[in-house]
This record gives C-alpha cells, sequence and structure tokens, in this order.
C-alpha cells in the first residue's frame, strides 16, 4: 500500500467558526465603491473582497475570509449575500474603526463609512463547520466557496499545539509552529541557515505546511492535504511580494501580507503594507511594525521575514525530502486522535508497468519509426556555429549509421544519408553567435532551396542561459537569447527545431584522458536533444504498441488546456487571456509493418494534420484563442472548438479522451467531483449505440494528488528512509463504490546521483549532519504521483483504462523514465512548451475569434 499525506477528516472534528452573515445590502454598497491603486503606485482595479479581509487580519491577528456565500460559481459575486468568517468574535470597536478607515483610504479620504455599519449590525454566529455541508450521502459533499479556505484552520491549530518531534541520532528536536493569517504553519523558530564563502553568502528557509481541503470522487467525507514546502527567505527587499511579520497583540499568530514597493523622498526603493494595513493599524491604536533594512533583512533581524519573490540562485536549495513527510504523517496520526483521522491510502492492484524500449530509437527501428511521420524522407538541418558542437552531432547521428562508433564524415551545405528515411545536412550560422537581436528571416533564406517534399526538422546550436559577461555588464551589453525568435523564423517556414546547448572544448588534459579510458564518455545532452528532435517530428516505434492491449485500434486523443495572460504594450492587454487548447491524436494500429502515428489539430486550417506540420502551424501563430476562458461564456466556446474539432477525427474508430482534470473541469461539469460523470464530458456528441468513446482523467496537482509517503509493503532496507512506490498500479475504492488509480514515484534525482540524490531520504533538513551541510544547496525531492480516474468507460472496463492510461505514462515515447501524463497528453504540453509566446510576450491574433467561431461552426 501507499501512504500518503492526505487525511479524511470526520465532520465531527471541523469543529466551530466565528461568522458575520451579511446581506446584499452589503455587496450593493461594496459594489459602489471607487477602483483603487492601492495606495500607492498600482493600477486602479476593483476593491476585491480580500483586501478588507487583509487589513482585518492585521488588526486582528487572526485570519479572516470574506467572501460570497454561494454554492455555485456565480457571475457577480458582489450582488451575493456575503460572509466574513474569522476564528473568534472580533472587538466592536475595532471592527467599526479598521473596516471605516478601510473605506476611507479607498475612497482617497472621503469618510461615507456604508460597509462598518452594516459589519457592525451583523449578528455574530459561531455554528457548527459541517452544517454548511450537502451532498454527502451520496458521496458529492459540496460546500459555500469560503468553507475551502476556512475548514482546515481547526486542525492547524489543533496541530500547531503539539511540537513536531524530529529525531536526531539519540535526541529528539522539537519543532514549534505558528500559525499565520492565511492558515499555514511556520516552523518561525527553526530556522536553516547556510553560509558560502565564495562568492561570500548566507542564506535562510523555514518549513511551512500549508492546507487544502479537496473532495476525491465518490467520497463522504472532504480530504485534507498537507503540503510541506521548504520557504526560502529573501535577503534583501528587491521585488518581494509577500512578508510573515510578528504580530503585536498576537504572539501565537504571524501575519502574512502581501507588500509593494514605492519610491522614498531619497528616490530609494522601499516597501509598503499593501491593503492599507498600516493606516487601518494606525487608526486602530496600533504601532506598525518598522521595515527592517536590507542589512537587517540580511542578518534576520527584526519581527519581519520576506520569501523569495521568484525561483532565483539562492545558497538553499528546495524541497523537505522523504524523511520529513514520513515523521510528519506519523506525527498527525499520533495528534489528531479524537475523532479518528483516516490516513488516505492506496492498495495494490497487482498489475505491473512494463518498460522493455529505454532511450532513444535504435538504427533497426529507424526508419519504421520514421514512416509514422507520414514523409518518405526526414532531413536533419544542423545549425551551428562552434566546432565543438559540430562534432559532438556527428558524434550522435553516428549511431544511425552502420559505423556508429565513428563520427560521420560530410560537409556543409549538402545532404548526407544516414538510413533509408533519414538524412543530415550541416549549416554555419554566425548569427547564432550575435549578442544582438537578428533578423532570422533574412538570415535563413538559404533554407527556401530545400522547399521540397521532404519534411525538415533543425537541430540548433544555442548558448545556454546567455548572461552577460563582466565585460559586457561594465559596457552596458547585453546578449540578446535568440531562441524564441528564432524558433518562431523557423516555424514560419514550416520547421520544428530542438536546441543543444553549446560546450566549451574540452581541455588537452581531458582528451587525453578520455582517450586512455576504457569507456568514451557519452553525450547525455546531444543524446537527449537529437531524441527530442525526432519525438517532434512525429518518430513513432514499436515501444508503445508492445505495451498495450488495444485489440480495436481506438484512437487515443491528449486534450490540453491552458489559460495563460495576454502579455504586450497594448493598453488593457494585461487584463485579458487567452485559452492555449493543444489537441493531439494517436492512431493506434494492430498491423506490425504500420506504426503507430502522431496527429494534431490545427486550429488554423481546422483539419487534423500531422504532428510536424501541426506543431509548426501552432507555433507561428498566437498561442492562444482570445475570448475562450474556463468559465461563463468563454467556457462554452472552449468546449464546443474542441467538439468540432473531435468531429473532424474518423467516425469509424473508437476514441479514448485523455484530459487534464485541474485545467479541464471548468469546461465540462462532468470532470468536477460533485458531478463526476454526471455532468458534461468532452465527446458527449460523438457517442453512438456503435461507437465508443472514453474519458480518461489525469490529476497531476501538487494541491490535489495525495503525496506519497512511503510504500509500507516494501521491507526497510534502511530504518531511516521510506521505502519508494514500485512500479505498480494502485487504486482506492469508497465507501459509495468510486474508483480511484494512482501511480506514484521517486525521481530520477532521487533514484541516481549518489547520496546528493536521496539525502532527503535519509536526514531532514533540521538535523544534516554539520559534516554534509553542504548538501543543504541541493533540491530535496519528494515522491510523486498521478491519480487517474474514469468519469465514462465508454463501454470498456474501467480498470483496463486506469492501465492503459498508467502504461502510457511509464513507458514514455522519447525519454528513459515516467511522465507524468500518458503519451498523447503528454505530446501536446510539449507542443505547448515549446511555443515562441509560452509565458512571454504575446502577438495579437491574425483574425477575430468571432470569425474564427464562424469558421468553426460551419
Amino acid at each position: 500500500m501507499i501512504s500518503t499525506l492526505a487525511f479524511l477528516f470526520p465532520y465531527a472534528g471541523l469543529g466551530k467558526i466565528t461568522l458575520y452573515p451579511l446581506n446584499s445590502e452589503f455587496g450593493q454598497a461594496w459594489s459602489c465603491l471607487p477602483s483603487y491603486g492601492d495606495a500607492k503606485n498600482g493600477k486602479p482595479r476593483r476593491p476585491p473582497y480580500a483586501g478588507l479581509a487583509s487589513a482585518l487580519s492585521a488588526v486582528s491577528g487572526q485570519p479572516v475570509v470574506l467572501m460570497p456565500h454561494t454554492y455555485e460559481p456565480v457571475d457577480d459575486e458582489f450582488a451575493q449575500p456575503a460572509v466574513a468568517v474569522t476564528t473568534k468574535p472580533f472587538d466592536a470597536w475595532t471592527l467599526s474603526t479598521a473596516v471605516r478607515e478601510w473605506e476611507r483610504c479607498v475612497r482617497k479620504g472621503e469618510d461615507a463609512n456604508t460597509l462598518a455599519p452594516l459589519l457592525a449590525a451583523a449578528d455574530v454566529e459561531q455554528p457548527d463547520l459541517a452544517s454548511f455541508v450537502r451532498g454527502i450521502e451520496d458521496g458529492t459533499p459540496h460546500a459555500p466557496g469560503w468553507f475551502y479556505r476556512v475548514a482546515a484552520w481547526n486542525f492547524a491549530q489543533r496541530l500547531a499545539r503539539t511540537p513536531l518531534p524530529v529525531p536526531d541520532g539519540p535526541r529528539v528536536r522539537r519543532i514549534r509552529w505558528r500559525m499565520d493569517t492565511q492558515g499555514s504553519l511556520i516552523s518561525w523558530d527553526d530556522v536553516t541557515k547556510r553560509t558560502t564563502l565564495k562568492p561570500k553568502r548566507t542564506g535562510y528557509a523555514l518549513h511551512k505546511l500549508d492546507f487544502r481541503v479537496v473532495t476525491q470522487p465518490g467520497e463522504p467525507l472532504f480530504a485534507l492535504h498537507v503540503l510541506p514546502t521548504f520557504s526560502r527567505l529573501a535577503t534583501h527587499w528587491a521585488s518581494t511580494r509577500t512578508v510573515f511579520i510578528e504580530h503585536g497583540t498576537n504572539k501565537d499568530t504571524l501575519l502574512r501580507m502581501p507588500i509593494g514597493h514605492t519610491k522614498n523622498s531619497d528616490g530609494q526603493w522601499v516597501p509598503y503594507a499593501r491593503n492599507y494595513a498600516a493606516e487601518v493599524l494606525e487608526a486602530c491604536g496600533m504601532d506598525f511594525t518598522a521595515w527592517p533594512t536590507n542589512d537587517e533583512l540580511a542578518a534576520l533581524q527584526g519581527q519581519m521575514r520576506a520569501l523569495v519573490p521568484a525561483p532565483v540562485l539562492h545558497v538553499l536549495g528546495k524541497g523537505v525530502g522523504t524523511r520529513f513527510n514520513k515523521i510528519l504523517a506519523d506525527h498527525i496520526n499520533a495528534t489528531i486522535r479524537r475523532p479518528k483521522i483516516t490516513q488516505v491510502g492506496f492498495e495494490s492492484t497487482g498489475i505491473e508497468l512494463t518498460r522493455p524500449t529505454k532511450g532513444a530509437v535504435t538504427r533497426a527501428e529507424l526508419d519504421h519509426a520514421l514512416a509514422a511521420t507520414g514523409s518518405d524522407t526526414v532531413r536533419i538541418i544542423a545549425l551551428f556555429n562552434d566546432g565543438t558542437t559540430r562534432k559532438r552531432m556527428t558524434e550522435t547521428l553516428a549511431a544511425y549509421t552502420n559505423t556508429p562508433d565513428k563520427p560521420i564524415d560530410c560537409g556543409d551545405h549538402e545532404d548526407h544519408r544516414l538510413s533509408e528515411r533519414l538524412i543530415v545536412r550541416f549549416h554555419r550560422l554566425q548569427a547564432l553567435d550575435r549578442a544582438e537581436k537578428v533578423d532570422w528571416d533574412g538570415e535563413l533564406t538559404f533554407l527556401d532551396q530545400l522547399e521540397d517534399d521532404t519534411l525538415n526538422a533543425a537541430w540548433v546550436e544555442t548558448i545556454w542561459n546567455p548572461k552577460p559577461t563582466k565585460r559586457e555588464r561594465e559596457a552596458g551589453q547585453h546578449r540578446h537569447d535568440h531562441k524564441r525568435d528564432l524558433r518562431r523564423a523557423l516555424y514560419e517556414r514550416g520547421i520544428v527545431s530542438q536546441f543543444l546547448a553549446r560546450q566549451s572544448a574540452p581541455e588537452p588534459d581531458d582528451e587525453a584522458e578520455a582517450e586512455a579510458s576504457a569507456e568514451v564518455p557519452k553525450d547525455y545532452k546531444a543524446i537527449n536533444a537529437l531524441r527530442d528532435l525526432l519525438f517532434r517530428v512525429g518518430c513513432v516505434d514499436d515501444r508503445l504498441r508492445e505495451v498495450t492491449d488495444l485489440a480495436d485500434e481506438p484512437i487515443l486523443v491528449g486534450i490540453h488546456l491552458r489559460q495563460q495572460r495576454i502579455s504586450n504594450r497594448r493598453p488593457g492587454a494585461a487584463d485579458r487571456t487567452q485559452m492555449v487548447e493543444v489537441l493531439t491524436a494517436l492512431h493506434t494500429s494492430n498491423d506490425p509493418g504500420r506504426p503507430w502515428h502522431m496527429d494534431s489539430y490545427d486550429h488554423s486550417s481546422h483539419d487534423w494534420r500531422p504532428q510536424a506540420a501541426a506543431e509548426a502551424a501552432f507555433g507561428r501563430h498566437a498561442i492562444g484563442r482570445e475570448g475562450h476562458a474556463r468559465h461563463e461564456e468563454g467556457a462554452l466556446l472552449a468546449r464546443q472548438h474542441i467538439e468540432s474539432a473531435l468531429k473532424l477525427l474518423p467516425s469509424d474508430r473508437p476514441l479514448i479522451l485523455f484530459v487534464d482534470t485541474e485545467a479541464c473541469r471548468t469546461i465540462w461539469s462532468g470532470l468536477q467531483n460533485v458531478r463526476f460523470g454526471t455532468g458534461a464530458l468532452p465527446g458527449d456528441d460523438l457517442r453512438t449505440p456503435t461507437r465508443s468513446v472514453a474519458v480518461v482523467a489525469i490529476n497531476t496537482s501538487y494541491g490535489e494528488v495525495p503525496t506519497p509517503v512511503e510504500n509500507t509493503a516494501s521491507p526497510r532496507k534502511n530504518l531511516k528512509r521510506p521505502p519508494k512506490p514500485q512500479d505498480r498500479l494502485y487504486e482506492r475504492t469508497t465507501t459509495t463504490g468510486h474508483t480511484s488509480w494512482y501511480i506514484a514515484q521517486a525521481s530520477r534525482t532521487y533514484d541516481g546521483f549518489g547520496n546528493a540524490g536521496s539525502i532527503g531520504g535519509v536526514h531532514t533538513r533540521f538535523t544534516l549532519p554539520v559534516d554534509e551541510w553542504a548538501l543543504q544547496r541541493k533540491d530535496w525531492h519528494s515522491f510523486t504521483a498521478t491519480q487517474i480516474t474514469v468519469p465514462h468507460a465508454g463501454g470498456r472496463d474501467s480498470r483496463q483504462l486506469a492501465s492503459v492510461a498508467a502504461q502510457l505514462c511509464h513507458q514514455s515515447l522519447a525519454w528513459d523514465a515516467r511522465t507524468r501524463h500518458p503519451v498523447p497528453l503528454h505530446v501536446a504540453g510539449a507542443m505547448d512548451r515549446a511555443h515562441p509566446e509560452y509565458r512571454g510576450p504575446s502577438i495579437e491574433p491574425a483574425s477575430t475569434p468571432e470569425a474564427d467561431e464562424t469558421q468553426d461552426s460551419v
């Protein structure tokens, strides 16, 4: 069995809350508030409820939630009754004063005082939290939106009363937790510190426990997921967004406050408390804590600690490790006894997951696999400027010749045949080394001569993470990263691409040592880059057919959705979003002479095209579809567009649709646990008495999928290290008969790299021996998992569908290890990530969404 960091919590243990019911008059008064810019230099926006809740947390030292009291999403939350929820009643004078001052700040000094009287008039209630839950009997528990924010408060408070015992040799170190105003637990008094000498830097980090209340399909009880994180602290104020503050009156609670930055009278950037927290505290007669200087923050002095704003270079790594997770799970089971909680676990189905094929496509299989591209010949265009990179490419490509131990011998600017279907052409491109932006359309004109029936793919040298040198920084020069621009220019010519990072030429001593050694080290970066390039052109060998049993030859469809903000300099662009929609179709076959092949949907031509052509078409247009969204009318447009694409697939073939649960549940209500299998699902319009359309939902969300703790069925080789999950399919069936499946794994880092990879399985960050303290710089990996559910089996066996999904994760198409999603979904996600606009600057779509929708409906 796989035990997890999720716990089913009986309703009797949810406890009571303090609730201020607010009628529709409060929402009407709120709607009359003016737009505001957060007191300093922010863009004017409609005040959210969270702004007042944050200010109330500042004065009370209590977690506060202010949200509409509704069980369903609403178009206008301010038109609905609302509730203010906290842990204990506010002081009446403090409440009125705080709300009045906050409104005065929003109104830029106007003392209208419309909100405070309505809050003061509310009858304070202290109901059982469980009284707001509906649907328990049929296994579809649901509650108002605010419930999920506050349901873990009682649990966190109980857990904080007992320090966490962490074994440290013959002693036990006890970690005391403090609860913050968001309901998380912080190891405030137990800070991890590491100092380096070259360069001289010191870094700090805290352990943080977040809690998320979620539902499981068919489960009558709510599940509480415990999410441990290793939160690294900032040593300067630049770009910080969140700060923890020791509260002046409530010493057991930490104030978690959003902060902004503004210039003072000396022109220096300084932090300020957002949501007018400082002004509200002053009005209530409380002093706001003085902001530490950068030097004080770097020395961890004062009452404030700021989180690093984003992934940055830090002397401490990320992650808490598997041993900490095991200690924490045991502590929760020992601490929360009345009422009894149930640790969520998954039992083995006995289905073994196999991976008979590893590594790249072999030479023997190459031509057969390239037939899946739909082209007779594939040309790899190797673009380089550094001689060492060219040599690495020739050595890697040699694996597909009759002399794999000898680099291929060929000149530039001419085709060199490697196999019946694969040729390569080298071209030196000096523009790759330019520091400034390049006109790639002009530089790539030599590709025009290659416009034949051959499928072209580019293998491109790049300077990885091109940071300016010290000399360039002093001269004010900044090297331009060409990857986005060059990838788009290649897409414009219908060419998919893969980049290979340049490496410095080996030193003479290194070359002599390599020649003297019995085995030449493999260039894994070049091997993986070539493998990914073949993956992008649609190269599919028989490895997937060998691990699945699909006698009726279904089409395996991946539906990948992601919402991305439009990012350009046009006014109002930052307030608009677009839906990224990538659909892939893996056509299976039982004919050994015919490989499986991958198609993707081309939104511009409204047709399914071979993988490489579809990716190129996707990459040369805007990444998303404006007007499509996760909710309301945007969700309807996305659903209709996807359904119209699915209708273009061959109607005589059964379908198995793989969807991302978290991304798609608001588009199709049948993926939501409260309507699981009964609401709308993708492919509803395609099902007929003679055609099977199954839907398999894949969930990889860190906050929703229970974190694996250990494999309790495996004997321990090391008494400290939790046994890792096995390559099996696991399952859990609820009391209402619903089954979900689960695959768990250790990362490749955890399995490899010696002691450094799995150090988090033997030690915690609190108890790492001094002589190994340098390993604090490493990321400490935990086990991860994918959860599989089947909302519609399409006449198939649900366990068999789950097994197919798990096997298509375990036997990846172009990698040595398991992927988080089955192959069709993984390919769709890879297409999204390769787009030049992925999480970057946007271009305007060439046509309006309305025009595209008209075409879709024809």
